[in-house]
């Protein structure tokens, strides 16, 4: 009988708690800015910190209550910007990681020691390879958030410029300006 009892008294006072808890979380909820929630979204999710935030969320908030200037996700890029400008409404200003060359990790395959930790590390999962073995890096992955360089014990990650590539080139050319004899002097201009 008093084992019913026991039991009896217990349900109850876990019902009543979890009664209370309910209300509380319903009655004093904070409420979330729909603003920072759209510009969470259009963030990358990499939450590497190179803004100076925590994260991702937390980088979100401050650039919904303005305390944020929407240029320091480098690993979003200039999309990323022009994302968080029209969700903001405001102009959009140039990254701070453009220009001619990306930055990636690259690991000295002489002093990786497989340990695996820049691979853990990686928020976006650019680095490979198994437990003992060399590790590798896919540059298209990779977003230079720069948490694997931290986290290696032997130092064998750097970050390395790549330079664009021919194919990548968009070179506008100048008009040509031509003179027969007798003419005057007349522009080409357009595709060759």
């Amino acid at each position: 009988m008093n084992l019913i009892l026991i039991i009896l008294v217990f349900t109850v006072l876990f019902g009543l708690a979890g009664a209370l808890l309910g209300f509380a979380a319903h009655h004093f909820k904070v409420e979330e800015s729909p603003v920072a929630l759209r510009l969470n979204k259009v963030l990358p999710q990499t939450q590497c910190g190179q803004c100076g935030y925590a994260g991702c969320r937390q980088y979100a908030e401050a650039l919904a209550a303005g305390e944020a200037a929407i240029d320091l996700c480098i690993p979003g890029g200039q999309s990323t910007i022009d994302e968080l400008a029209s969700v903001l409404n405001v102009p959009a200003v140039k990254s701070q990681a453009s220009g001619d060359t990306k930055s990636v990790a690259c690991i000295a395959e002489n002093m990786c020691i497989g340990c695996g930790k820049c691979a853990a590390s990686c928020p976006v999962d650019a680095i490979v390879g198994a437990p003992r073995m060399i590790h590798a890096v896919m540059e298209s992955r990779c977003t230079s958030c720069r948490l694997c360089v931290s986290t290696c014990p032997t130092g064998c990650i750097a970050m390395r410029d790549l330079r664009k590539k021919p194919e990548d080139w968009n070179y506008v050319y100048p008009p040509l300006s031509l003179q027969f004899e007798g003419e005057p002097q007349r522009e080409i201009s357009g595709d060759y």
